[in-house]
């Protein structure tokens, strides 16, 4: 089954002390890109928010948005005094070490980090948990959306899959008839080129053999068709990432390419273009699977 790069969750939760809202979004990227945007009352929490993410995203580039609201929330401040008594501590052993004795100012003591603080922080501490469960399950629904995503990518894909092994039946039909009009047109070629002339007729099948040999597709034609059984079943394994189906479509891409050089036929010409066309559009869906 094939995942989809892109997906989307939200969830909203109400408690006692927060309102929460949780957004999760993932768009397409080579690796795994996670950027957060958080209120300021759970920064510290970014860690274990990324670990949940990298916990079931492989690839992608995911933004994690996470907005909470507190109820009975009032602009009061408390000091944290452990935190104070610390700093005071060590502030006393550098002067020891220093020999600098001076006098500490208040302003000095306010730039102390974190030494206060808001109702919000007490809150979102003794809430860690349900804040993080319900990150955890928009990740969830983010994830369900790319399979869903994957789905109608998949069915797209073996769409033009079908035609492409249609367009490649196609070929093998009309080469098989090219062949020997191709020695007959190499012929009259010859003949109007060295009507005049006297040439031993093994010498000359030997160069009309080395001209039709540069033309055969078959080798081609053979690799094109392994290809594209390949391809099917990576559209069917979902273990099989999408930079794996993008190698794979360049090898086909090469195989086209060199039928479509070889071959002077306008009708498989423009088959080769019809079917270059429908690789390029797996391609680019290819960069969307995870």
């Amino acid at each position: 089954m094939v995942l989809s790069m892109t997906g989307y969750g939200r969830i909203e939760e109400n408690h006692s002390a927060f309102d929460l809202i949780v957004e999760v979004k993932s768009l397409n990227s080579r690796y795994l890109d996670i950027n957060t945007k958080l209120h300021e009352s759970i920064y510290k929490y970014e860690n274990d928010i990324i670990s949940l993410v990298r916990k079931k995203c492989i690839r992608g580039k995911v933004y994690v948005l996470v907005n909470i609201s507190y109820n009975n929330y009032n602009s009061s401040i408390k000091l944290d005094k452990n935190r104070l008594k610390i700093a005071m501590k060590e502030i006393s052993e550098l002067k020891k070490i220093s020999k600098i004795d001076e006098d500490i100012s208040l302003e000095y003591l306010l730039r102390i980090p974190d030494l206060f603080q808001s109702k919000q922080t007490i809150y979102s501490i003794q809430n860690k948990k349900k804040i993080l469960q319900c990150i955890d399950k928009t990740i969830d629904k983010m994830m369900t959306h790319r399979q869903k995503d994957g789905k109608v990518l998949q069915k797209d894909i073996l769409s033009k899959v079908k035609k492409i092994n249609r367009d490649l039946k196609k070929i093998v039909r009309l080469s098989s008839s090219n062949s020997s009009q191709e020695l007959k047109n190499i012929k009259n070629k010859l003949n109007k080129l060295i009507s005049n002339v006297d040439l031993d007729n093994n010498r000359l099948y030997q160069e009309v053999a080395l001209i039709m040999e540069k033309k055969d597709i078959n080798e081609e034609l053979s690799r094109f068709e392994g290809h594209m059984k390949l391809l099917h079943e990576y559209i069917h394994d979902k273990n099989v990432s999408g930079k794996k189906i993008n190698f794979l479509l360049q090898e086909i891409n090469r195989e086209v390419n060199t039928i479509g050089s070889k071959i002077d036929n306008i009708s498989i010409k423009h088959t080769v273009v019809d079917i270059k066309n429908n690789v390029e559009q797996i391609r680019e869906q290819a960069q969307n699977i995870l």
